[in-house]
């Protein structure tokens, strides 16, 4: 019994020491990261790695099935009788005040294998206000120019 103790009280430490239990789902990787404030480099390698792994562990439907249910949109290549199953291309935005954040997720299968993932990868991309919180690099796009000063641009030009 204080084999089985001792070995639960080990697991306890190293989920604490990560941060918990590893996301199950994609919407849960987006729920268990502060994709606005965090470092990019960081979020960029939970992405991938969780992603990865929730994707060779459900199987290429299943993984489909939890990108729509996070809101991802996903584009498809063309089938092909030596790849059935077609390459998945999806995508998701969300903003806030001060963000535009972007996901992309890709997965391909492996012909000989119905319905596994045998490749996949991981875009994320942040736009801040200023440029000082962009990732992967500063980005200079409609956001910052807002915080120029001088007279206010009219969006109706008549």
């Amino acid at each position: 019994m204080r084999v089985g103790v001792t070995g639960l009280a080990l697991l306890i430490v190293a989920a604490c020491a990560y941060g918990g239990p590893a996301p199950q789902t994609v919407g849960e990787i987006h729920q268990a990261n502060d994709w606005q404030y965090g470092e990019g480099e960081q979020l960029q390698a939970v992405l991938a790695r969780e992603f990865a792994r929730i994707a060779s562990r459900a199987g290429r439907a299943a993984t489909l099935g939890q990108l729509q249910a996070a809101g991802y949109e996903c584009s498809y290549g063309e089938g092909h009788e030596d790849y059935p199953e077609p390459a998945a291309v999806c995508a998701y935005s969300f903003a806030t005040r001060a963000c535009q954040m972007d996901w992309e997720l890709s997965l391909t299968s492996d012909p000989a294998r119905p319905d596994s993932v045998d490749w996949t990868d991981a875009v994320f991309r942040r736009d801040c206000v200023g440029t000082a919180d962009d990732w992967p690099g500063p980005v200079n796009s409609e956001i910052d120019s807002q915080l120029r000063t001088g007279p206010a641009k009219s969006w109706n030009s008549d």
